[in-house]
Parts: C-alpha cells; structure tokens; sequence
C-alpha cells in the first residue's frame, strides 16, 4: 500500500519545532496499524502534488487553520485535485479541514458554525456500521474547529454525530471517510495549540476545555479504521481490475 498525505497546513512557529507538521503526525498515527505501508507527504499548501497520482493507492488530506470553501488559489486547486480524485475512484481520508473540504468539494457544503469552537476531546455518536468500523457505538477525539460540513454531499451517510457537529464523520462507500475530530492529535499538541490561542476564548472556556483532555480519546481506534477502511477499498478495486 503506497498512502500519499496531503499536507494542508504549516503548524505555528512556536509549535512547529515540537510537532513537525500534520503530515508527519499522520505518519506517526497509522504507523503503528499499518505495517510495511508507504507513506508519502506532500505539501499541498504549497503546491506539491504527486508527479503520477495512480502510483498511490490511497489519499490523506490533513487538517488546516483555514477555510476548506476559501477562494485561496491553493484550496481551490486542492477541491479540484480531490473532485478527479472522486472521478478516478481513488480512496479518500479527510480529516478536519479535510472532512470539510471533501464535503464542499463533492457537492455538499461546508461553512462557519453558528455554535462556535468545537474544543477539546468530544464524544460523537456511531450513526452507521460499516466493516471498517466494527461494534463501536460512540468515540471520543479531540475536537479543534469552528467550521462545520452543514450539508453532506449526494450518496454520502453520516458516520458520526454530536449535539455540536451533527455531521461529525461521513463516508461515500468504496470512495471517501471524512472525519471532523483529530485522530491524529495528542493531548499534548492539542493543550499547546490551546495555549497558542487562549486570548480568543475566556479563562472559563480555556479552563473548560483543558479539563476535558482527562478523558480518554481514541484516535488509535479511528487509525484502524481508516487503515481498514484505505485497505479494503484498494483490495476492491483491484478485484474490480482483475475482472475488467
């Protein structure tokens, strides 16, 4: 499996000698579940894009402190990118800013949230049961946002739901999960992204939310279900191949 992570962000000056880039906490987030897999980044924010798309059988679009339905030169290429992405039949993960993207990109629309900043680790209800997610009836992930997907594109299901983010997660079988929560996150970079933006938000507000980062959260669940889920849509479409 060779997995091409498209990086949508550069992390703050102050974090990034810490944290690197999403990217590579992508990298350190499915290693673990995925193997002898291939990981490539490429940072889109950028303009990088791989030379030869086909040589990849999975996508990763990461999260971003900007706006997914922006008219920025590199997000409206980056929608575009994705929509002939969709039209290949090419699987794709998007989280955050990337669930957002992927939404807006597809036919559904994404916006700023009149309930605010989604912070902190929250809990969101399982709405379906696909084979890539098994039993599981609720998870909880830490949450960095104030945009919300607020209308699911055509032939997708919702996934995951909360009071805050009815659209919290939604999958396009055989072709895209998209996840509002950060899997990918730790506790200590989310408390350090918090501290990076207190001044927007009151010391109550600060305070609420670093007590939620007592709960558990289950980002090394959603990395196995975006492993199964990158996995065995590329074993069916190679057995769609094998029949042609």
């Amino acid at each position: 499996m060779k997995i091409a992570i498209l990086d949508a962000d550069t992390l703050y000056d102050n974090l990034r000698p810490r944290y690197g880039s999403y990217g590579a906490m992508f990298e350190q987030l499915l290693g673990p579940v995925t193997d002898d897999w291939q990981m490539d980044i490429y940072r889109v924010i950028d303009g990088q894009y791989p030379e030869d798309p086909n040589l990849y059988d999975g996508f990763l679009i990461t999260g971003s402190k900007y706006d997914s339905f922006a008219d920025d030169d590199w997000i409206v290429a980056l929608r575009q990118y994705a929509r002939e992405l969709f039209r290949q039949d090419q699987p794709m993960v998007g989280v955050c800013f990337g669930h957002q993207l992927l939404a807006h990109a597809l036919g559904g629309r994404a916006g700023r949230s009149d309930a605010g900043w989604g912070l902190g680790v929250m809990q969101y209800r399982v709405e379906q049961r696909p084979a890539f997610v098994g039993e599981s009836t609720a998870v909880n992930l830490i949450a960095s946002h104030r945009d919300q997907v607020l209308e699911l594109p055509t032939g997708a299901q919702r996934l995951l739901s909360s009071d805050f983010c009815p659209n919290a997660a939604f999958y396009i079988p055989g072709k895209v999960l998209a996840i509002q929560g950060h899997p990918e996150f730790s506790v200590d970079y989310a408390r350090a992204l918090l501290n990076h933006r207190a001044g927007q938000w009151s010391p109550e507000k600060v305070a609420q939310v670093e007590s939620s980062f007592a709960q558990s959260h289950d980002g090394s669940l959603v990395a196995q279900w975006i492993r199964r889920f990158l996995q065995q849509e590329t074993d069916n479409n190679k057995e769609e191949q094998d029949h042609v």
